[in-house]
């Protein structure tokens, strides 16, 4: 059985391209591929010629890749050792070879006879820049229907691939003829109907798409209501030309509703609620106002802080003010550790940067990504895109924000962090005052959670005094937010008025010593065992403590409180 080869793909092309050289150059010609299978000929005064033998004058172009010139076959050994050498009536040969990609794939020969040497062989440089054009035009073509079944196959792969999103999508060309939509989208506005072929500016009759198929602006998010018939939308379009093989091909519409926009924040991730007018109990003025500076500028942002929950919290806030807040937050804590993980994790082709595209993602403590990772992330952020194992890459628009609990600068000079990176990184920086250093921060932390409290349980009266605040801001509650929310809460709850020592210690919260991590566990055991109590379950219990279900379940065990 014949498998079909490169230059096999286009043998209909092949054959009559044979038939043009022939009457081109008044000449027999065949023209083969690497398998040393006739692919196309013509023959005007041969018929002797059905396939070609190992060893012959056309494998020789093909083996050698290099054109063979041959005047008089008398003067081959080869020709002479040929079982039919007097019965063949080719005295002369011409063949180059055919290259596609840097590799020969077959080759183009004339086979002459007696009368056509003597006129070739006078203007024979001619003759071979042109076989050799012929073969370059070869080439063309096989790359040209290459092309075109890679578009074939990238073109059924999308349409499956839309066909599995939650959102309606349809697909058209330049001049919005719809090609394909899918089964959200006929859902939404055609009844389930087959529109390829139709117009979208007819089928949904808004002036967003004539305007767009006048302009070509691209659509972000823009919201719109529709009205045709027996159907409505109301949501956000956005828009995106799609490129193939560096070529235009058409544009993709995206249709969310308003009811799923509003569904996916609420499944979002966790403190999609926080914005910067609420953070403005935490952080300083001047943090605000330059968080809401950067936020609309789309830029790389590094937050370099001692408290993840400070950074975390503020990058919320950020990208809820940022034209991004629709399209999500991730969040990754990084850990060399994980080393291969970690890379696979973020720029694999189906990874979180490629997943976050269009959104923001927080990088935790980016000075324990490896210096290797660190490279490819800088890489990224010079160029948009994310490079594959198969030497391939794809783009992905994805805001980036860093948070660093470490100095960077000083880790840069010791060859521990790239150095290029760093000063991409740091070029946009908000440093967020660290709780152990800045007592008005601590306090403004602590009023504002006992007012918080104080509202939830109807008592206003409590405050701290002056040993008490001092005693909370020594101690290691404020490494962890939540445990310090939680203390609050207790506080609250438990006393009226001021709040003494006294208070605090018949709590569990304070020894006159500075053994400040038994006084945490003994409150930290009462917690749990409160929250237990209360129904809550291990999961809402971790996150409120601010720690993971390992750690949780680990203390079960040591508190003596596990099942």
């Amino acid at each position: 059985m014949w498998l079909e080869t490169i230059l096999g793909s286009i043998k209909e092309f092949v054959v009559r391209f044979s038939d043009i050289i022939s009457n081109t150059v008044d000449s027999d010609v065949i023209i083969a591929d690497n398998n040393l299978k006739i692919v196309g000929s013509k023959f005007r005064y041969f018929t002797l010629y059905n396939e070609i033998e190992v060893g012959s004058l056309i494998s020789e172009v093909i083996s050698k890749k290099e054109k063979v010139i041959v005047k008089d076959k008398g003067d081959i050994k080869s020709c002479r050792q040929c079982e039919q050498f007097q019965d063949c009536k080719m005295i002369g040969f011409v063949g180059v070879p055919i290259y596609y990609k840097d590799c020969v794939v077959g080759a183009i020969a004339l086979l002459l006879p007696q009368h056509r040497v003597e006129s070739l062989f006078q203007t024979i440089d001619t003759s071979i820049e042109f076989l050799e054009n012929m073969a370059e035009l070869l080439s063309g073509k096989i790359e040209y229907y290459n092309q075109n079944q890679s578009l074939s196959q990238i073109i059924v792969e999308r349409e499956a691939m839309m066909d599995l999103l939650s959102d309606a999508v349809v697909f058209t060309d330049y001049y919005g003829n719809i090609q394909h939509c899918n089964s959200r989208f006929k859902k939404l506005f055609t009844s389930g109907k087959n529109v390829n072929g139709k117009q979208l500016q007819e089928l949904l009759p808004h002036a967003i798409f004539e305007e767009y198929f006048s302009e070509y602006n691209e659509l972000k998010n823009i919201r719109v209501y529709i009205s045709c018939g027996s159907y409505s939308f109301y949501g956000f379009v956005s828009s995106k030309q799609v490129i193939v093989n560096g070529k235009e091909y058409g544009i993709m519409f995206v249709f969310e509703t308003m009811n799923q926009v509003q569904k996916n924040v609420q499944l979002s991730e966790k403190g999609s609620m926080v914005t910067l007018k609420w953070a403005e109990w935490i952080y300083p003025r001047d943090i605000i106002q330059k968080s809401k500076a950067l936020a609309v500028t789309g830029k790389t942002i590094l937050i370099s802080s001692k408290n993840r929950n400070l950074s975390e919290l503020l990058t919320k806030g950020i990208t809820n003010f940022s034209e991004r807040s629709l399209n999500g937050l991730k969040i990754l804590f990084c850990d060399n550790m994980y080393r291969d993980l970690l890379n696979v994790f973020l720029f694999d082709e189906f990874g979180e940067l490629r997943d976050a595209n269009n959104g923001t993602m927080l990088i935790h403590d980016v000075e324990n990504l490896p210096l290797y990772v660190q490279e490819r992330l800088l890489y990224f952020i010079k160029t948009g895109n994310i490079k594959l194992n198969n030497n391939t890459s794809v783009k992905s628009d994805v805001r980036l924000i860093f948070s660093s609990t470490g100095d960077l600068r000083e880790l840069a000079k010791k060859g521990l962090f790239l150095e290029e990176l760093y000063y991409h990184i740091s070029e946009n920086e908000i440093i967020v005052p660290n709780l152990q250093d800045d007592m008005t921060l601590f306090q403004l932390l602590v009023n504002s959670g006992l007012s918080y409290y104080g509202k939830i349980y109807q008592n206003n009266n409590v405050s701290l005094d002056k040993e008490v605040l001092e005693y909370l801001f020594r101690s290691n509650f404020k490494e962890n937010l939540n445990q310090l929310e939680s203390v609050l809460e207790s506080i609250v709850r438990k006393n009226e008025n001021e709040v003494t020592l006294n208070d605090i210690n018949d709590m569990g919260l304070y020894i006159e010593t500075n053994q400040n991590d038994i006084s945490l566990s003994t409150f930290e055991m009462e917690k749990i065992s409160e929250l237990l109590k209360t129904g809550c379950s291990k999961s809402e219990i971790a996150r409120r403590l601010g720690i993971g279900r390992a750690t949780l379940y680990r203390k079960l065990v040591e508190y003596g409180l596990s099942d």
